[in-house]
């Protein structure tokens, strides 16, 4: 037979982005490694229970705006805007992403609280808040709006809604709602179900991807890594005015060590939605 004549096979088979393979083991790495430092071992819970001392009587278990933006409800609203918007734009693909993404993160969050175990290791004996549910419907629905969104607006959406995911994660710490770890394990979640529901698309969806503009891809990650240096750092000095020469992180308590971990919770949270950015140039 003629080698002109041998028909070429009608699709090619598509293969998972490494980066995506990567960031789902990572993320699985962070949230267990968060998990057991933080919740399972006596010096962990030590150092969150001296931020949560840190909050003020007359504020514990308060509520922020931000905060009480997130309801059930509300999310409910987020998941059929994101999917309406995806399909009115003719990106069924998309829209199962942008779906899939925060049902599956938030879920998952869910679940880990439910059966995750804190044990008694101090003598502060609050529940399990592992990971935190406020913080993984955040981040993900910034990610799940950016993703259903055109390329024109992803930017803008991924700068305005990472602000408002970073002051929701701020609040869970300054009204005693969650500890530190507990944004970083929403953190992880939201990760994790961007990299499970990139790595599908990559393979089974046929939807022609909105590719960001290299220049404002380019700006949007500057601000982001420069916002996530500045809080981080920000964090850092504060808490080491707040722990002060004479004392253990452990045993510190004080208006310093709360507003340090509430700067490092927006910090996460600024870190997370940067690295999504790089990571999926066309989110």
């Amino acid at each position: 037979m003629n080698a002109s004549t041998v028909t070429a096979p009608t699709a090619v088979r598509r293969q998972v982005p490494t980066r995506w393979v990567l960031t789902s083991v990572a993320s699985v790495i962070a949230l267990g490694g968060v998990y057991t430092v933080a919740v399972l071992t006596k010096p962990g819970q030590e150092i969150e229970d001296s931020i949560l001392r840190s909050v003020d009587g007359r504020t514990l278990l308060g509520h922020g705006k931000a905060l009480d933006a997130i309801s059930i409800p509300a999310v409910l609203v987020v998941v059929g805007i994101v999917v309406a918007i995806a399909f009115l734009r003719r990106r069924p693909g998309a829209a199962a992403q942008s779906g899939i993404l925060i049902v599956g993160a938030i879920a998952t969050s869910q679940i880990i609280k439910a059966i995750a175990p804190r044990p008694e290791l101090t003598s502060l004996t609050l529940s399990n808040s592992f990971p935190s549910g406020h913080v993984t419907i955040a981040v993900v629905g910034v990610l799940g709006l950016a993703t259903a969104f055109g390329r024109h607006l992803k930017p803008f959406i991924m700068l305005v809604g990472t602000v408002f995911a970073a002051v929701v994660a701020e609040q869970t710490v300054a009204y005693g709602w969650h500890r530190v770890s507990d944004v970083c394990g929403a953190c992880a979640v939201s990760m994790l179900w961007l990299a499970i529901v990139r790595s599908g698309a990559a393979v089974w969806s046929r939807d022609p991807r909105d590719t960001v503009g290299r220049r404002r891809h380019g700006f949007v990650s500057g601000l982001l890594g420069l916002a996530t240096v500045a809080t981080l750092a920000a964090a850092g000095a504060i808490f080491s005015i707040g722990i002060g020469s004479d004392l253990t992180v452990s045993m510190a308590t004080g208006p310093g060590v709360l507003t340090g971990a509430r700067l490092l919770s927006a910090g996460v949270v600024l870190a997370t939605s940067w690295l999504a950015w790089k990571l999926d140039r066309t989110i």
